[in-house]
């Protein structure tokens, strides 16, 4: 049973390395174009008990744009850049050590923010739910395929202790 009292960046520290939860929300994020962090907040909130509506991820998702998009994403894109070349691996090991200081300095961020939108929880856990109005509030839309991956994920996320 999850702790839902759990601050989001301890939370994120068990889920993520648990086996198949880091390609999963690689692929999430490859393949559908999905922000990690908003995906970790979603299991989070939905293990806390936190009711989930799509205005209130839409909020969230506002919030968190632009660090994504001028923060994150270049990051990402400079490591992914120099991945593989020659005589490069300090420079992509900086760049990487850079893209993650910055993910978990936001994730400290975002919890502030989603305990200030969706304050208290008295709900059943329901992590596929927010998964799914996470998915939405970044204008994906979540196909059978889709909702099969945020299953697996949200199931992962309800074992963490």
């Amino acid at each position: 049973m999850p702790d839902r009292n759990a601050a989001l960046i301890d939370y994120v520290s068990r889920l993520y390395p648990r086996p198949g939860v880091e390609p999963l929300l690689l692929r999430l994020q490859n393949e559908h174009d999905l922000d990690v962090l908003l995906l970790l907040a979603a299991c989070w909130l939905g293990c806390s008990g936190r009711a989930a509506a799509v205005a209130d991820w839409r909020a969230i998702a506002a919030w968190q744009a632009p660090w994504h998009q001028q923060v994150i994403a270049p990051l990402r894109a400079a490591r992914v850049a120099v991945r593989g070349m020659e005589g490069d691996t300090t420079l992509y090991s900086q760049i990487k050590d850079c893209e993650q200081a910055a993910e978990w300095l936001q994730l400290g961020r975002l919890e502030v923010e989603c305990l200030r939108l969706i304050p208290t929880g008295e709900a059943e856990p329901d992590c596929l739910q927010h998964l799914i109005c996470c998915c939405f509030a970044q204008g994906v839309v979540v196909n059978d395929a889709l909702r099969a991956q945020l299953q697996e994920l949200g199931e992962r996320a309800a074992r963490v202790g």
